[in-house]
């Protein structure tokens, strides 16, 4: 019966019916700001009626009532509102209103949406709503709600944050204005509009634009104008900086709330133009006030700075005069520190410390600003350039491979390795370090006096990543034959002998002479006796037998042995060198024999076993005291000076005693004078030029080779030539030494042309 009566009802009478049902009910519940409640059953007889009256043809008119009643209800909301100042609450509610009566009326007609406002009308039941509030009541009230919204955000820019949630409304309602296909839904009692196809496609001006642009941008400008001549004032040059610069901070959270990051640069303009810009001839005379940030203890003090240096381009300048002078002082303090020079580990430790705290320093107060970095690397290389420090370095890495990282948790040691490259990568003769590290890593390497294999490589690929692999060839290639040598000596070992031919256990390192530093250690033409020549005649038989066609060098010199001492009372054990055991052989078959006698025995000259036999003398080991009649070894010389002649004649101290089972007859290292260490560096010097010649031809020639056809200068090939190069810092007339050997060697030649260039001919 109800559905007859409805299918017979007039247009008129069935919009009135939807008006009883719903519409009548919905403006109650908004009266007192309540959301409506509709029962089902009521819901669905007013859907059925949208669409009885849709399938008989009336589908024109229930959109044109669906809009009008919109509509009416938003020019009453219009005029409630339009009369003096906006109240914000008010806007509020009525807004919320307006969104219940949109999101009720298109759930009723939403059949429409089905098919007439696609096929028909193309604007949706939503965009229709939407453009009549806005047209209708935000066009009209849109001044005074701009002039609104820029009055709560001064208030927030004074303190008062009370304001926050209202200007966030504001922008809510900003942004649903500005959907091109808006739906809207009901999410937990609360209207929201979205985007229904969220598409990118260009529309026309955003109601943010023209609320930034005609309002916030212009309410902005009078604020902070104001604000930087009452400051200026009030303000000392460095209080108005640290006040704008945390003023500007806050701005920064303001703008991040509210406003959208696409316009943040335009208004950040506006702020830096009154507030720094303007100022700009009062703040620039920074010499006491940046020293005085500088030296503050204060850390925001110092990020005051950074941040000055971003607003105000033109204050570096200054701000970098003053750091160079800072920093070259601090750096200072350090180098001349006589008592801390003397010490090389407690130097090169307090260097790396220093050098990350000014890395720090710069990293935590100028970040991204390059300059700063470029100041700190390079016055700390020009102190890196000092006498001795490529040294000074490599005895630190040295120790601390031997003794230093003992005890040391894996990651003490990687801050201490990172330190050391921090250093090594200031300098300004990687060459120079290169090949002393090389000398250093080979004797450790050599006498097995690495703490770890491991350490050392990952030292190894440290300076690899710095620079390249070519840098760490021999490097690499000394560990991969410590590796290499690991596998021969368990095969060895597995020999019947068990490595051990004449009872005498050998333990031989096999290395490539190309990677090592071995110098003038080779003792080949030592005499050994028989028993000894064997053991080394049954190692190389076996190594030439895994290794067809190779041929064994020995280096005798660098050998180490132990002995026990059977004629002693307590067995004891030396640690000694290979000429040590052959002279106390010598001196256990022949009795008493003179220096001169034993280097004719040993078949080499008496320079090369005097250094070793005082060990047996005067090692400290046994002998602290340095007596002439305490060591393993005894004679007619005058032990005071600690040094004999050739013709002195020693024997073997029976009456030798020691408290230790175990002790070492090692020489110590024979000071050098001051003639031999300047020998020392002049031929260290003449290795070094000879590498930096090899590499600066290396570089001309590629560089050459690479540019047939071009025009090349002399003045271009030089800089290129040098920015090519980091081993080293190249002096140009180093470089112009180097293209004179070039055309000696008919690599390159002058042009006809222009003597003044370059062509590559070879």
């Amino acid at each position: 019966m109800e559905k007859d009566r409805l299918i017979k009802m007039t247009f008129e009478e069935g919009m009135k019916e939807i008006e009883k049902l719903i519409i009548n009910n919905i403006f109650e519940y908004m009266k007192i700001g309540d959301f409506p409640v509709i029962q089902p059953n009521i819901f669905l007889k007013a859907v059925f009626i949208v669409e009885l009256f849709a399938d008989k043809g009336n589908d024109n008119k229930l959109y044109d009532y669906h809009n009008k009643t919109i509509e009416n209800y938003v020019i009453e909301c219009t005029k409630k509102l339009s009369s003096g100042n906006i109240n914000l609450d008010e806007f509020f509610f009525y807004t919320k209103n307006i969104n219940f009566l949109i999101y009720w009326m298109n759930r009723i007609f939403g059949y429409l949406d089905r098919w007439y406002t696609k096929v028909k009308v193309k604007v949706s039941l939503s965009e229709g709503a939407m453009k009549i509030y806005k047209s209708i009541l935000f066009e009209k009230l849109k001044s005074k709600i701009f002039i609104e919204i820029d009055r709560l955000i001064n208030e927030e820019r004074k303190g008062n944050i009370e304001s926050r949630n209202k200007i966030k409304k504001i922008l809510e309602i900003f942004n649903d204005l500005n959907l091109k296909h808006p739906q809207i839904i009901n999410e937990k009692n609360e209207i929201k509009w979205i985007n229904k196809y969220n598409d990118n496609d260009i529309i026309e001006l955003t109601i943010q634009d023209i609320w930034i642009n005609d309002f916030f941008c212009e309410d902005t400008r009078k604020f902070v104008e104001a604000k930087a001549k009452n400051d200026l004032k009030n303000m000392s040059i460095t209080e108005y900086i640290l006040s704008e610069l945390a003023y500007l901070e806050k701005e920064d959270i303001i703008l991040d709330n509210y406003i959208a990051p696409q316009y943040h640069k335009k208004i950040n303009e506006i702020n830096y133009k009154y507030l720094i810009t303007n100022a700009l001839e009062e703040i620039i005379p920074l010499d006491n006030n940046v020293k005085d940030l500088l030296l503050s203890e204060k850390t925001e003090k110092k990020n005051n700075l950074y941040k000055l240096i971003k607003l105000i381009p033109k204050s570096i300048d200054p701000i970098i005069s003053e750091f160079d002078i800072y920093i070259k002082n601090k750096y200072n303090e350090i180098f001349k520190d006589e008592e801390l020079l003397k010490d090389y580990k407690k130097f090169i430790f307090e260097l790396i410390k220093f050098k990350k705290e000014m890395n720090n320093f710069v990293k935590e107060h100028f970040k991204d600003i390059i300059y700063f970095q470029d100041i700190n690397n390079k016055t700390f290389s020009s102190f890196m350039k000092k006498e001795k420090i490529v040294k000074e370095l490599c005895k630190y890495i040295d120790y601390c491979m031997k003794i230093g990282f003992k005890g040391k948790s894996e990651e003490e040691i990687e801050n201490t390795l990172n330190g050391i490259i921090l250093l090594f990568k200031c300098l300004n003769s990687k060459l120079e370090f290169q090949l002393e590290f090389e000398k250093n890593l080979s004797e450790r390497l050599l006498k097995n006096e690495s703490l770890s294999i491991i350490t050392e490589q990952k030292f190894i690929s440290k300076l690899k990543e710095e620079s390249g692999v070519t840098y760490v060839i021999k490097m690499s290639g000394m560990i991969n034959d410590l590796e290499k040598n690991k596998i021969n000596i368990e095969l060895y070992k597995s020999l019947d002998h068990k490595g051990s031919p004449n009872d005498i256990k050998l333990n031989v390192i096999v290395v490539s002479q190309n990677a090592w530093d071995i110098r003038k250690k080779l003792l080949e033409k030592i005499i050994l006796p028989k028993y000894l020549l064997s053991c080394l005649e049954d190692f190389e038989t076996f190594y030439i037998s895994r290794y067809k066609g190779q041929k064994l060098i020995w280096c005798l010199g660098l050998s180490k042995v132990e002995i026990q001492y059977l004629y002693l009372e307590n067995k004891n054990i030396s640690k000694s060198t290979l000429p040590q055991l052959l002279t106390l052989l010598l001196l256990e078959q022949k009795g008493e024999l003179s220096l001169e006698m034993i280097s004719q025995l040993l078949g080499c000259h008496s320079s090369i076993i005097i250094n070793d036999i005082q060990g047996l003398i005067y090692n400290t080991s046994f002998n602290q005291n340095h007596s002439a009649d305490k060591g393993i070894i005894i004679g007619n010389f005058n032990g005071e000076i600690e040094e004999f002649k050739e013709n002195d004649k020693i024997c073997i101290n029976k009456n030798f005693i020691c408290s230790k089972l175990r002790f070492t007859t090692l020489p110590n290292k024979k000071k050098k004078s001051a003639e031999e260490i300047k020998k020392e560096e002049i031929e260290e010097n003449k290795i070094i030029k000879r590498y930096e010649n090899n590499i600066l031809q290396a570089i001309l020639t590629r560089i050459m080779k690479n540019r047939i056809g071009q025009k090349t200068t002399h003045s271009w090939l030089v800089e290129e030539t040098a920015k090519q190069i980091d081993l080293f810092n190249a002096q140009p007339q180093q470089i112009k030494e180097n293209i004179e050997k070039l055309i000696e060697k008919n690599i390159i030649k002058r042009s006809e042309e222009d003597r003044n260039c370059y062509i590559y001919i070879a």
